[in-house]
Order: C-alpha cells, then structure tokens, then sequence
C-alpha cells in the first residue's frame, strides 16, 4: 500500500495538459509545417524546414531505423547547425551539404531566425489565457489525493506550460524558488524547507514562466508568461550542467528508485533518458509498478519505445483509452492505486 511520501511518483506528459487546450507536440508540428506553406511570413523557411526533415529521415533510413520527427529534433537540429565553427565536429567536416548551401546561401541567420519563430510560437501555445484557465480544473484533484494520502506529491513534469500551477495556485507548491527577496533557484527548497509542502513540482525541460539573466545566469520566474522563457528541448540537452536541470533530472532518479509506484498520465515514451531512468527503476525492484495513463498507447507500443526494457513489460500497467481529465477526475484515489498493491504484506 501507499503509506509515504516516497512511495509514488508522477511524470506529467503533453497529453496531461491536451484537456487543458495545450497542443500536443504533433499538433504544433503539423501547425508549423501548415504555417510554412501558407502563411507569408513563415514561407522563407519552407526550403530550409524541408531539407532538415529529408535529411534527418534519411540519416535513420541508412541505418535501417525508424527516425522520430517532431518539434524538439527540429529545434535541437537548428541549434547545431547554427554554431557553424563553433561545432565541435566542424573541423572533421569536409564541407556542407550541397543543397544546404543552396538553401542557407551562406546565411546563417536564417537557422537562427527559424528558431526564434518556432519558440516565440511555443510561448503563445502553452499561454493559459482566460479560455484555458476554465479548463484545468481537473489538475486539483491532485491535491485531493493528497489529501486522502497524507503526505506531500511528487510531481515531475515535462511541460513548459502553468496548468499545475495555476490550477493549485491556493496551494502550497514547491518549485524550487525562494519566495521572498531576489525570487531566484534553489535547490535546496526541495531538500530541506520550511513549510510543509502539498507538492513538489519538478519541472524537468524548464517553464514558460522561467528566466534567466545573461550576465549573471541566475534564474527566476516571472509573474506570468515570459516573452523568452529557459527551457530546453530534444535528450541531448537534458543534461545541461547549468541549474537546474541537471539538478531536477538527478531528482527524478532518486525519487524513482525510492518509490513503489510510478504513474505516467499523457506520456509518450519518446525520451530516451527518462525511459532508461523508468527501465533502470523497474529492474532494481520487480515489485515497483509503473501506471500508464493516455488515450491511445498500449503496452505492445510502449515496448517499441526507445529505451524500454523487455524485461520489465510485466511490471506496466496501461491504461490506453482515457484522457488525462477522465483519469484525474475519476480515477485518482487512494483506493484506486492501492488496488495495485492488494496482496501485499505490510
């Protein structure tokens, strides 16, 4: 049974905010491709987009693999190529593609300036305006739950967007940042705090409400939305060395392999770190479950993930054909998830 803080754990995925009219990242990838061939002021980038899409299934079909196109590859994608010489690997390269130097026509800012469409699009799409703010009410039964447990949640969550936030804005919910003075990171809030939390909220590639200061690197959070949030896309950089990711992804390891039961709502399995976290977690302990909650991803798809391990199939428990409010709002008990554990002995 569940009888302390430790012994669950929640990952929030994009299709935990879809009910909430945040776009799933299929939605915004197919929004960028519409927006490039109709929109004028997207049309300059249609070559370019075109040709990184070729080549990065082109790059997985020589490998005799399936490649994973969306949003993140293509942003992490236009980062590379627009350090140029400052890539590490530029040196070993004998020269770019033809058709990119065709496309770029040695102008750089082009990849950069994408970039900066695309993310300046992201801020608009995760924005809770007042539309979005009448439906996130299901994120409060986060609090009832724990409530019913008695003990604070852990919740970390792959989202930029403020759904848990504004949804719980009444409760007391740890983010890592200090309340009274500068407002900047620390995280030491998760480790040793002052108040009791009712949840701590872990938010793993950053916030729309996240800012950072250039000259001193420090980070913040706004009072709402930021015209240029820290956030960070696709596994390679998940690992930064600047705070707090490395910090909140070394969080998340602990914390799964001191739980019992790990539930996933809207997750897609498509990240490869979190992935090899939650097969690691699993082989350490045959006894520690992983709840999976989404509309349309049963087991058999969930093992062609990346980095999930056949061993631990058994130990999934999916539930494919429920929207993240549905689950929330009827499903989210302490008796629901101790059905899990009913022939244990305490």
């Amino acid at each position: 049974m569940l009888v302390r803080d430790n012994d669950i754990i929640f990952i929030l995925g994009a299709g935990a905010s879809a009910d909430a009219g945040i776009p799933v990242i299929s939605k915004m990838q197919d929004d960028v491709e519409k927006f490039i061939s109709e929109k004028p002021d997207w049309k300059e980038f249609n070559n370019l987009y075109c040709l990184i899409k070729a080549s990065y299934e082109y790059s997985y079909q020589i490998q005799g693999k399936k490649g994973n196109w969306n949003l993140e590859v293509l942003l992490n994608i236009l980062s590379e190529l627009s350090k140029k010489e400052e890539h590490p690997l530029y040196p070993f390269i004998g020269s770019w593609n033809v058709k990119f130097d065709e496309v770029i026509k040695d102008d750089f800012t082009l990849i950069s300036k994408f970039s900066n469409k695309i993310r300046s699009k992201l801020v608009e799409w995760v924005k809770i305006d007042n539309s979005k703010r009448q439906l996130i009410g299901y994120f409060r039964k986060f609090l009832e739950l724990r409530n019913e447990l008695t003990f604070p949640l852990h919740i970390f969550s792959l989202n930029y967007d403020l759904c848990v936030e504004l949804a719980l804005k009444d409760t007391l919910i740890e983010r890592g940042f200090e309340t009274e003075e500068n407002g900047n990171w620390n995280y030491r809030r998760f480790i040793i705090t002052d108040e009791e939390a009712d949840i701590f909220l872990y938010k793993l590639h950053g916030s729309v409400d996240w800012e950072r200061d250039e000259k001193t690197k420090k980070l913040s959070f706004s009072n709402g939305e930021s015209s240029n949030p820290d956030w960070i896309f696709g596994t390679q950089y998940k690992m930064q060395y600047i705070d707090p990711y490395l910090f909140l992804f070394s969080e998340f390891r602990r914390k799964i392999f001191e739980s019992k039961m790990i539930v996933s709502i809207g997750y897609s399995f498509y990240d490869e770190h979190i992935n090899g976290v939650i097969s690691d977690a699993l082989r350490d302990n045959s006894e520690r479950k992983l709840l999976s909650v989404s509309l349309k991803l049963p087991k058999d798809e969930i093992e062609k993930r990346p980095n999930i391990d056949n061993q631990i199939i058994n130990q999934i428990i999916s539930i494919s054909d429920k929207k993240a409010r549905e689950f929330l709002e009827a499903d989210l008990t302490k008796d629901y998830l101790n059905q899990y554990f009913e022939n244990e002995e305490l």
